[in-house]
C-alpha cells in the first residue's frame, strides 16, 4: 500500500474550446479506470491556478495516473483538452517532485496542448509504518471518526458551492453570449458595417433563389452528403458553423461604443491648422 501526495498547481497554454478564444478547464485524475480526483472549474482561462492539494492510496504502482484535462460546458459535453500518463513506479520513494506533464490528444499526437504543472510525493504505507498507524487509529478511533466526519460535511459543503457557482457562471456567460448574437443580428440589418449587410442580403437573394428552383429535399440531401463525408475528405478539417462565423464578424452594441471611443477625431484642432495655414 503506498500514499500519493498530489498537489495540482497550474496549467500554461492549455488548448482553446470556446468561440470566446478561452476555455473553463477542469482536471480530472484516474487510477486503473477508476476516477479518484476532479478539481474545480476555473473559468475563461489558459493559465489557470489550481493549487489543490489530494491524497491517494494506491495498492499498486503498475497502475499509472492517468491525466485528463477538459472544458467545461454548461448544458452540453464538455470538451477534451488533452491528456497524460504519470508512471508511478518511476517515483521516488519519500521525496516530492515538480512534475512537468505535457497534454496530448492520442488522435493527434503531433498537436501541442499546453501542460500542467504537478508536485508529487509517494510514500510506502507497509511494515512498521502501517504497524505504527494501525496503533494511532486505534487510540484515536472517536477522535478520528469525528474528524472524518466534519472534513466530510466540509468538503461536500464547498463541493455544492463550487457547483452553484460554476452553474451561476456558465449561466451567466450563455445569456451574455445569446444577447452578444442578438446584437449582431440586428446591427446586420441596421447597416452598422455596409459591406456585411450587403453581403448578408445577397446571401439570403441567392439563398431564395436557389429554393425557388431546387426541390427543398435535394438540397436537404446535398447538405447532409457533405456534413457527413467532411471528416472522411479531410480528417484535420475543423468543425464550424458558417453563421456564427459571419456574425462573429459583425460588432456587438458594446464593439461599436468601444470603436466610436477610440476613433480619431477627423477635425483638426486650431493649434495645427495655424501651424498649416501660417499666413
Amino acid at each position: 500500500m503506498y500514499q500519493l501526495d498530489i498537489v495540482l498547481k497550474k496549467g500554461n497554454n492549455l488548448a482553446i474550446r470556446d468561440r470566446t478564444g478561452t476555455s473553463d478547464p477542469y482536471v480530472k485524475f484516474k487510477i486503473a479506470g477508476k476516477e479518484v480526483f476532479r478539481s474545480k472549474t476555473i473559468h475563461k482561462n489558459l493559465n489557470p491556478v489550481w493549487d489543490e492539494r489530494v491524497s491517494l492510496h494506491v495498492e499498486t504502482l503498475r497502475d499509472p495516473l492517468y491525466v485528463k484535462v477538459f472544458d467545461y460546458d454548461f448544458g452540453l459535453q464538455d470538451d477534451f483538452m488533452g491528456s497524460a500518463y504519470l508512471y508511478l513506479e518511476s517515483l521516488e520513494h519519500q521525496k516530492t517532485l515538480d512534475v512537468t506533464m505535457d497534454l496530448k490528444d492520442p488522435q493527434y499526437p503531433e498537436q501541442n496542448l499546453g501542460s500542467l504543472e504537478l508536485a508529487v510525493t509517494l510514500s510506502p504505507k507497509e511494515g512498521d509504518m502501517r504497524d505504527q498507524a494501525v496503533e494511532d487509529l486505534l487510540e484515536d478511533e472517536d477522535e478520528d471518526f469525528d474528524k472524518d466526519d466534519k472534513d466530510s460535511e466540509r468538503k461536500g459543503f464547498m463541493n455544492k458551492l463550487y457547483a452553484i457557482q460554476d452553474v451561476c457562471i456558465s449561466v451567466q456567460n450563455a445569456l451574455d453570449e445569446v444577447a452578444s448574437y442578438g446584437e449582431r443580428i440586428k446591427n446586420t440589418f441596421n447597416w452598422t458595417v455596409p459591406f456585411l449587410s450587403w453581403l448578408a442580403i445577397v446571401a439570403l437573394g441567392v439563398a431564395t433563389i436557389i429554393i425557388y428552383f431546387i426541390p427543398l429535399r435535394y438540397i436537404v440531401l446535398a447538405w447532409g452528403v457533405n456534413k457527413f463525408t467532411k471528416k472522411l475528405r479531410d480528417p484535420y478539417t475543423i468543425d464550424n458553423n458558417e453563421l456564427l462565423d459571419f456574425l462573429s464578424r459583425v460588432p456587438s452594441d458594446v464593439q461599436v461604443v468601444q470603436y466610436r471611443e477610440l476613433k480619431l477625431d477627423p477635425n483638426p484642432s486650431p493649434n495645427k491648422r495655424k501651424k498649416n495655414n501660417p499666413g
